[in-house]
């Protein structure tokens, strides 16, 4: 028996032992649980097979970082879809629509459009400039260690809050399929997370985000035949139906402030402001999401993995397609949930509603007494897991590569680092972020995958994308301006949140920091930050010029738009 099997053995053994020990609610009858549990088994198996093939080819900091630049233009399409196609996008969407309507559509068309400005403005010009992270990029022009640290802590910041939101997911899928304790089964979707980074690098992210976004699209296709067939494909039929259910009706009036008339309530779900009722909170939240994907890290780094800046742009059209598909897909996946299932049950089995692709995957199948209910749960529940193992072992790379790459080899070592120290330096830092990203992760237990991610967004928007942008295509910038807009807009943005009503806050008692209200009313404060972001480069750029950043300017600007000189950069 060779080690990835054995290692799928011990997995499926612990999962197995930990289903006994720390039993927990669970969406699965006992006499369906061993080939739920075998289903689950296999896809986690298909993924050691992966990082077992990919690990055995890491033997350069490049290998590790982008799989040796060598990745075509759809492998590498599909695998940004799967790195972006997230928990949030399929479960905590998906219930945002089974719950709210209107409202998580809105989430969907900020993740798409955002892709925009990536295909315009940082597609191409990154893949000229960097090679593995953003510090590469910020640092063209700006003063070294200053922009590699500054870089570092941004992508950092970014990755564990877009981490939050997945690893809450995953515990949810698999507390829910094996039936053990949120907790334990975060700490199930960590390890995991830590083995494919760890040994696998980007070419075993790159292939489990690859085919897992193929068996999501799949997966989405057949909820959305099975549910959509009994209305003859008609669209209007099954949004008919939703708004006349009696079920959904009464729901729907209980969402209404003050409650009105049932009927009229219903059709409510199928326009904005049940969830997202301030106009500003609208404004601010898509702002977040559709400048705030032209700087994730992770994100940014997938652009790294291909042979040249016309593949990178290439990339993005596919990924643009397979993202509005799964999208449209999961709207409908959405409003078929309220309907078969309905908004009361979801919320029953998970408050935030992330179960409700799942439960309407069981439904759809039968029921939770038969066989093939409970196989389609645990397939979709299986290609949700990978999912969220695909994302968050992306983020995970992003974030020990700009640990080891920007900080330990370029502003503690200034770039001089041999190729087995970087390697090791990643792996460390693959650990730590994984320990953190754990600890964080079982203190959200409960919380919407949808609404967390978008924080995330605001920082990335707020704090990399000024710098990026301005240091991309104004001749002024600075790198005290880059400095100023990375750390102070990743301090606004955090800042703004901790008092904000995503905080708890207990009668009787205060939040995190203190408060015993929030001080402002955003949940998202996209709005404010990112324009403060933009403000504060630009203001300490004219404030405090740099000589470097004007003499390299030529350089920048010839290889950003040509690719002059990437080549032996990247050989180099």
């Amino acid at each position: 028996m060779n080690r990835p099997v054995r290692i799928g053995v011990l997995a499926g053994l612990a999962l197995g032992a930990c289903s006994s020990a720390w039993a927990a609610p669970t969406l699965v009858e006992d006499a369906q649980r061993g080939m739920t549990l075998t289903v689950f088994a296999a896809f986690i198996l298909a993924t050691l097979l992966i990082t077992y093939w990919a690990a055995r080819r890491n033997a350069s900091a490049r290998e590790f970082y982008t799989a040796g630049g060598g990745i075509s233009g759809l492998q590498n399409g599909l695998a940004i879809a799967g790195d972006y196609l997230s928990a949030a996008a399929f479960l905590g969407v998906s219930g945002l629509i089974a719950l709210y309507g209107f409202d998580g559509i809105l989430y969907l068309v900020g993740f798409f459009v955002g892709f925009i400005p990536v295909l315009l403005l940082i597609a191409e010009p990154c893949r000229n400039l960097g090679r593995y992270t953003l510090g590469d990029v910020l640092a063209y022009r700006n003063d070294f260690r200053s922009a590699k640290s500054a870089g570092a802590l941004s992508s950092v910041c970014v990755a564990i809050c877009y981490l939050i939101p997945q690893i809450v997911g995953g515990g949810v899928i698999v507390q829910a399929l094996i039936g053990i304790r949120y907790e334990v089964a975060v700490v199930i979707v960590g390890v995991l997370m830590m083995i494919y980074v760890f040994f696998g690098g980007m070419r075993a992210t790159t292939w489990v985000q690859l085919i897992k976004a193929v068996l999501l699209l799949l997966s989405c296709l057949l909820l959305v035949i099975l549910a959509w067939a009994p209305y003859g494909f008609s669209l209007p039929g099954l949004l008919g139906a939703l708004v006349e259910h009696p079920e959904v009706r009464a729901y729907a009036a209980g969402l209404t402030t003050p409650p009105g008339d049932a009927a009229a309530a219903a059709t409510r779900l199928l326009e904005p402001g049940l969830y997202l009722k301030n106009p500003l909170e609208q404004l601010s939240l898509g702002l977040a999401l559709v400048l705030g994907t032209a700087a994730m890290p992770h994100v940014l780094m997938r652009f790294f993995t291909v042979r040249d800046a016309g593949t990178a742009r290439q990339s993005v059209l596919y990924a643009m397609l397979f993202i509005g598909i799964c999208h449209l897909m999961i709207v409908l996946i959405g409003f078929a949930a309220a309907l078969y299932i309905g908004a009361p049950t979801i919320r029953s089995f998970d408050p935030g509603g992330n179960l409700a692709a799942p439960l309407l995957a069981q439904y759809l199948g039968g029921g939770a007494d038969s066989l093939l209910g409970n196989l389609l749960l645990a397939f979709i529940a299986a290609v949700s897991f990978t999912t969220i193992v695909a994302v968050v072992a992306g983020l995970t790379l992003a974030s020990a590569s700009a640990l080891a790459h920007d900080v330990y080899v370029g502003a503690i070592k200034g770039g001089s680092a041999s190729e087995r120290e970087q390697v090791i330096a990643a792996r460390l830092a693959t650990l730590l972020v994984g320990a953190v990203a754990l600890v964080v992760g079982i203190l959200a237990k409960g919380q919407n995958v949808a609404h967390l991610v978008g924080l995330a967004y605001a920082v990335a928007a707020s704090a990399n994308l000024p710098a990026l942008l301005l240091t991309l295509y104004w001749r002024r910038c600075s790198s005290i301006g880059v400095l100023a807009g990375v750390l102070g807009g990743t301090a606004i943005a955090i800042a703004l949140v901790l008092v904000s009503p995503n905080m708890s806050y207990p009668t009787g008692g205060t939040s995190l920091v203190g408060l015993e209200a929030p001080l402002i009313s955003l949940r998202n404060p996209g709005v404010i930050s990112i324009p403060l972001g933009f403000a504060l480069v630009v203001v300490f750029s004219l404030l405090c010029p740099d000589r470097l950043s004007q003499t390299r300017w030529a350089e920048l600007a010839v290889r950003r738009d040509t690719g002059q000189g990437v080549a032996q950069a990247v050989g180099h």
